[in-house]
């Protein structure tokens, strides 16, 4: 004799949630499954809701620790930022106070040599800082007639050297240039 073959016959669970939708119920036959169907929310819901506070309590951590490196990245780039470009500035404007025309003529050079360096970090990599001038666009550098004006004033001074005369309303103007 043969045993009735045992399985899940899902064609007839949908025939019962079918009748309880549409209120066609055989309840003797339907309160099992219906258990069982609540049963299983039951616990699918506390998986979710359990998930979703995992989930809020590690986006919680994790911002934190971003503000916190934040933080320290910000204070870092302000204490680079601030401290070498003013002094290189404040070297130029105090050898420009001089009475000296050789200082004059010194912050002329490194006022070229902060220009240079300013050109290096927008990304120009050609080896002179004349080359620089001459592949920037209009639209990336607006005073670039400023910036050639001045450069051809440093390069006066230095292939002329001590044979180059420059007055102190000159040096400024050429440091206001720079500026």
């Amino acid at each position: 004799m043969q045993d009735p073959i045992n399985f899940f016959n899902l064609e007839y669970l949908f025939q019962v949630v079918y009748r309880l939708i549409t209120g066609r119920v055989d309840y003797e036959i339907a309160l099992p499954y219906w258990e069982l169907f609540t049963l299983i929310s039951y616990v699918v819901t506390v998986i979710f809701i359990v998930g979703a506070i995992y989930a809020y309590i590690r986006l919680v951590q994790i911002r934190r620790e971003e503000s916190e490196i934040l933080d320290i990245l910000n204070e870092e780039a302000l204490s680079k930022k601030a401290e070498p470009k003013h002094d290189r500035w404040n070297k130029i404007v105090k050898h420009l106070d001089s009475i000296n025309e050789n200082d004059w003529k010194l912050a002329i050079i490194e006022a070229d040599t902060l220009l240079e360096d300013m050109m290096q970090k927008m990304g120009y990599t050609q080896d002179t800082l004349g080359e620089k001038l001459k592949s920037v666009e209009k639209s990336d550098f607006t005073n670039i007639e400023k910036a050639w004006e001045a450069h051809k004033v440093r390069n006066a001074i230095a292939h002329r050297g001590s044979g180059f005369v420059l007055s102190r309303q000159e040096a400024q103007r050429v440091i206001n240039l720079y500026k």
